[in-house]
């Protein structure tokens, strides 16, 4: 009876190390798979979650509610034009990992990397650059550059005004080509951090791909 018991007790016990060798092997799998080490790679790399994979600049035209204030501020009635270059960084959300695609094939040594949406950061304005002209006719030295001087004031504003151009952008296939290859170069990067070796193969993809 006491054998019995014995051999019952050792059949449990091994049945609950095969149990836990299975559910431990389960939990380092989904550690080291692809979508895990590039989740831990890219909050290393970005911790602020914005990984930012292309920067242009460009020449935007502010709006006309803007160039309405930069008058009222002046007291001045004309139809003016703004503009200015700018800075703009294109990034990518990667807070939430669950929206992006990671798989790596280690035989073909080629990784593909589905990301969500990209966004841009408000235009970084270069208030050296600032124009402001009238429309059909000539502005008064001293007040083109009273008006110039009230927009540099008014940068900060003046970028949140060109951010809804900076992101009509998003759609420009020039730039999406340039995220995508910034993208690349960093799913270059992971592999080399994450498997030791150079993929031969990298496909980086937007939403639409």
């Amino acid at each position: 009876m006491r054998r019995g018991r014995a051999a019952v007790i050792v059949a449990l016990c091994v049945l609950v190390a095969l149990a836990g060798a299975f559910l431990a092997g389960r939990a380092s799998a989904a550690a080291t798979s692809p979508a895990a080490r590039w989740a831990l790679y890219v909050e290393k790399l970005k911790p602020d979650g914005k990984l930012v994979v292309l920067t242009s600049e460009h020449r935007y035209a502010a709006s006309k509610e803007f160039a309405a204030k930069l008058l009222a501020i002046v007291n001045l009635r004309a139809s003016i034009s703004v503009s200015a270059w700018a800075d703009v960084a294109y990034y990518l959300d990667v807070t939430d990992p669950k929206r992006w695609t990671i798989s790596w094939d280690k035989r073909r040594r080629a990784i593909a990397v589905a990301a969500p949406e990209p966004d841009c950061m408000p235009p970084a304005v270069r208030t050296d650059t600032i124009e402001v002209s009238a429309k059909g006719a000539n502005l008064v030295t001293n007040m083109a550059f009273r008006l110039k001087d009230e927009a540099v004031k008014m940068r900060g504003e003046l970028s949140a005004d060109l951010t809804a151009a900076a992101r009509a952008s998003l759609t420009d296939p020039a730039v999406r080509d340039g995220i995508r290859q910034g993208l690349s170069n960093v799913a270059r990067s992971f592999c080399v951090a994450a498997y030791g070796v150079e993929p031969e193969t990298v496909a980086a993809l937007l939403p639409g791909d």
